[in-house]
């Protein structure tokens, strides 16, 4: 592997594993929240307790995913030196906020809620809770709005400086809008949200199979079932909309997320797949024709443009933009005002991003079988959370082994189908670091070393599957050690003074 391909491993590989940590951090604080607030209206100290259980699982949760996210910071300095240099100006503001505003707010408001309890009031708790959830999601939004604007750049313009060409901020809520940010934002938090509900609903099932703290887990099963499957379905009308936004801004990426290699009226979507790269083959034992058209364009005849007519395409405004660069800098050379200078650095920036052939496509592959399985997952959650509901309504779900096996087991997919998305996401922006601005080739140090990068990606990966391998056990203990602590379900049905895990409550009217 030589320095680009070493430098893009080890960001891939860091990228991957924090963002094993990042959606059950978004669902789960909102989930802890919600049932934070039945507690303060119903008074029920189930729902107080299952929120405590629920927020210390992510503490862990949070602790390993601020430690797997620092080094990202500061890979961009170190393997990816002139990808700083191009976009320093716009891509350090959302990251600076992030810091500042929403990693210290989730993690204050953190503290109180595991150490105030007994000591705030149930109102200050819960308000706690709701503000570790702002806090969190916050902190996606800003990092979302940084990584949209590499999909989907705006608000910028391209200069030439000392120290080469670079873009510059000129409108801070253009970048921050850009086209993609709310649905790119929408889409990974819901995401997060289904992994939370089926990570509570595996929890709570262990609890049901082994027979302990039963009323608790059968009070929260209901409320996380019901949460997972409004966000489960939502999850497929975001990742719809936001299939829209992609076709319209990166139909590149269409095209490989589809196997789409020439340009076609009524393109088909194909559930089950192959891609063939060298033979520019997309193998279909199944196709639905006109679906792919249908779910971008919402028109089942609408044309889908190939790769293979995208490249010649880009190439053309490369040559374009060559041609446009070349008139202008005779235009300079007599009358050399900064608005050329300007325009002129934006010419040669896109003639040269531009300039791809199918050697620097990625794995096709890769992003079709990532895509595919994606939402293959996401219609598996709903049909799990629909036959879910179905039991609820039957009233036989608590004691239906089957379903809750089902969903104990089912706790890695949503981290798996979240990865995937970011999979998709990701190496399907490819060539680009920035969608047609600068291409990854051109954003690496190119004056570090492979032996450098090496050594540092064989650190990371011992270091990083010792955190991973310590949180899984770490997780795994405490719900075992939670499961076999004093039930819970000795309760009485009149008004008495029960111990509900660290703190006494008093329960008027039974649960």
């Amino acid at each position: 592997m030589d320095l680009l391909d070493l430098s893009r491993f080890q960001f891939a590989f860091t990228a991957f594993m924090h963002f094993i940590f990042v959606p059950l951090t978004l669902g789960l604080s909102v989930f802890i929240a919600i049932i934070k607030t039945l507690y303060l209206k119903t008074k029920n100290p189930l729902y107080d307790e299952l929120s405590m259980f629920l927020m210390k699982l992510f503490a862990i949760n949070f602790a390993a995913g601020v430690a797997t996210g620092l080094t990202m910071e500061f890979e961009f300095g170190t393997n990816w030196f002139q990808y700083s240099k191009f976009v320093g100006d716009i891509f350090g503001a959302p990251l600076a906020i992030e810091g500042l505003m929403a990693f210290f707010l989730e993690s204050t408001f953190m503290g109180i809620f595991l150490f105030g309890r007994g000591r705030i009031s149930d109102a200050m708790h819960t308000f706690s809770a709701w503000m570790v959830a702002l806090g969190s999601n916050l902190s996606a939004l800003w990092i979302l709005i940084a990584n949209s604007w590499m999909q989907t750049p705006a608000g910028y313009k391209i200069v030439e400086t000392q120290q080469g060409i670079r873009a510059e901020l000129t409108d801070f809520w253009a970048a921050v809008l850009n086209h993609t940010t709310i649905i790119r934002f929408l889409h990974t938090v819901n995401a997060g949200q289904v992994t939370a509900g089926f990570f509570v609903l595996g929890v709570l099932a262990y609890f049901l199979l082994k027979r302990k703290h039963v009323e608790m887990a059968k009070l929260g099963m209901k409320v996380a079932l019901i949460y997972t499957a409004i966000v489960s379905v939502l999850a497929i009308v975001f990742g719809d909309i936001h299939g829209y936004y992609v076709a319209k801004y990166q139909p590149l990426k269409l095209a490989m997320a589809e196997g789409i290699w020439n340009t076609e009226k009524g393109a088909p979507v194909i559930p089950i797949g192959w891609v063939d790269q060298k033979e520019q083959k997309t193998y279909a034992p199944i196709a639905i024709p006109g679906m792919a058209s249908f779910l971008s364009y919402h028109d089942f005849n609408a044309e889908v443009k190939g790769i293979n007519d995208l490249i010649k395409e880009y190439q053309q405004k490369a040559k374009d933009y060559e041609s446009k660069a070349s008139e202008l800098e005779k235009q300079y050379a007599v009358n050399p005002t900064p608005e050329l200078k300007q325009q002129l650095a934006e010419y040669k920036a896109y003639a040269k991003a531009y300039n791809i052939s199918h050697a620097d496509l990625p794995s096709v592959n890769v992003v079709f079988q990532s895509f595919h399985f994606m939402i293959g997952l996401g219609f598996l959650f709903v049909f799990i959370s629909l036959w879910g509901l179905y039991l609820l309504k039957k009233g036989t779900i608590y004691q239906n082994t089957a379903f809750l096996k089902t969903v104990l087991y089912s706790i890695p997919l949503p981290f798996i189908a979240s990865e995937l998305g970011w999979f998709t996401a990701e190496v399907g922006r490819q060539p680009w670091l920035v969608q047609g601005m600068l291409k990854t080739a051109d954003g690496v140090t190119y004056f570090n070393t492979s032996a450098n990068v090496l050594f540092s990606v064989i650190t990371f990966i011992l270091i990083y599957t010792g955190i991973f391998v310590i949180y899984v056990k770490t997780m795994k203990k405490k719900v075992q050690e939670y499961a076999e602590k004093d039930n819970l379900d000795n309760y009485h049905t009149g008004p008495s003074t029960v111990q509900v895990g660290m703190y006494s409550k008093d329960i008027k009217g039974g649960v």
